[in-house]
C-alpha cells in the first residue's frame, strides 16, 4: 500500500514541509530543522524532529515507498544526478517521486525543490542543498489510474529526468502504460499548449497540477498560473540571474517576489530568512477585489528567464490555514523589523 506517512508513521491524506536554511532561528541548526502541516494538524509548526533524523514524515513516507513489496513501483525524477555529466538540459526543471502499487490500487505523488535527492535510495539530503529553505509537498492519491494520469502529463509537458539507479518498475507492468513509459523514457511528447490536470486527493482534497513544457516559451507563474487561477500571486522562488517581470502583456495578472521571510515560533524565537538563502519553490494568493481565494502553490520552477526553457510544474490547492501562514511568513519579517 503507497501511502502518505505523517510525523507519527501513520496513514495521512497529505502533508507540507518547509525546511529552513543553516543557522536560522539559532546557530545550531545545522539546515535539518522544518515546518510541518497536514489537515490534521491543522497548523504549520517547527517540528520537534529535524530532517536528520528518522522519526519524521518525510523518512517515514520514503521508507513505506523504497521498502514497498515487489508489486510496487517508483519513479524518481531530479534535474540534477550526483554524477553531473548524466544530466539533460533538455529536460524539465523538475524533482519529485511518483509511487505506486497496482495491487493495492494506491498510489502517491511527492513534488520538492531539493537537487539531487533522494539519490540511490538514500534519504539523505545533499550536504550543500541543507543550507537552504526547501519545499516538499506529498499526497496520498486515490489510486493507481490517478498516478498512471500525473505520467501521461509528464510525458506531454514536465519531461522529467528519471534517476534510473534510485528508481523501480514490477515486472508486471505493461509497456504501453505511461509510468512505464515514463521510466523508459519513450512516449515522449512535449506540447507547446501548457495543461492543467486536476485530481483529489485519497481523502478527496481538490488539487490542480499546472505545467508546461520547454516550448511553450512565456513566464511560468506570471503568464501561467496567476491566469489559471484567476489571481495575483507572491512567489518565493530560486533567483539567479535574469528575473521575470511583475507584469506584463500577456497576462492582466499581477506577481510578486517575496524577499525575505519570518516564522516566529513562540515569544522568543524567530526563523529568518532572506531569499538569497532559499531554494523553495512556492506561491500564495494576493486576496483583493478580484479573488479571495485562498491558493497555496508548491512547484519545482523558478520566477527566472532562463525557466521559460524548461519543462516544469506546480501543485495549486485552496487551504485558508496554511494560506495564512505562509502569508504571514512573507509579511512577519517587515513588521518584526519596525518594532
Amino acid at each position: 500500500m503507497m501511502e502518505t506517512k505523517n510525523q507519527q508513521g501513520d496513514p495521512v491524506d497529505w502533508w507540507f514541509i518547509y525546511k529552513t536554511p543553516e543557522h536560522t532561528g539559532a546557530k545550531s541548526n545545522k539546515g535539518f530543522d522544518f515546518f510541518y502541516f497536514d489537515p490534521d494538524s491543522g497548523v504549520l509548526a517547527l517540528s520537534p524532529i529535524g530532517l536528520d533524523q528518522d522519526n519524521q514524515a518525510l523518512n517515514h513516507t520514503l521508507t513505506g515507498i523504497f521498502n514497498a513489496p515487489d508489486s510496487a513501483g517508483y519513479l524518481v525524477y531530479n534535474d540534477e544526478h550526483v554524477d553531473k555529466e548524466q544530466n539533460k538540459s533538455e529536460k524539465g526543471h523538475c524533482k519529485g517521486i511518483l509511487a505506486f502499487d497496482k495491487a493495492s490500487d494506491s498510489a502517491l505523488f511527492l513534488l520538492h525543490s531539493t537537487p539531487r535527492f533522494p539519490a540511490n535510495k538514500e534519504f539523505t539530503l545533499p550536504d550543500d542543498e541543507a543550507i537552504y529553505g526547501q519545499t516538499f509537498i506529498c499526497i496520498s492519491l486515490p489510486g493507481y489510474q490517478t498516478a498512471n494520469q500525473i505520467a501521461q502529463q509528464m510525458l506531454s509537458q514536465q519531461n522529467p529526468q528519471i534517476l534510473i539507479e534510485s528508481s523501480r518498475i514490477p515486472s508486471s507492468l505493461p509497456d504501453d502504460e505511461p509510468l512505464s513509459l515514463l521510466f523508459h523514457g519513450t512516449g515522449v511528447n512535449e506540447l507547446k499548449q501548457p495543461s492543467t490536470l486536476r485530481f483529489k486527493s485519497k481523502g478527496g482534497k481538490a488539487f490542480a497540477l499546472i505545467a508546461k513544457s520547454r516550448k511553450w516559451g512565456e513566464d511560468f507563474w506570471l503568464d501561467l498560473v496567476s491566469p489559471e487561477l484567476k489571481c495575483d500571486l507572491v512567489v518565493e522562488t530560486w533567483r539567479r540571474g535574469t528575473v521575470t517581470p511583475l507584469q506584463d502583456d500577456r497576462s492582466k495578472e499581477f506577481d510578486e517576489d517575496t524577499l525575505s521571510l519570518g516564522f516566529k515560533v513562540g515569544s522568543s524565537l524567530t526563523y529568518e530568512w532572506p531569499y538569497t538563502k532559499d531554494h523553495a519553490k512556492w506561491a500564495v494568493a494576493l486576496k483583493n477585489s478580484t479573488s479571495s481565494l485562498p491558493w497555496v502553490c508548491v512547484a519545482d520552477l523558478n520566477r527566472m528567464v532562463s525557466q521559460e526553457k524548461r519543462g516544469g510544474a506546480s501543485l495549486c490547492f485552496q487551504e485558508p490555514r496554511l494560506w495564512e501562514a505562509l502569508k504571514d511568513a512573507e509579511e512577519k519579517l517587515h513588521q518584526l523589523r519596525n518594532l
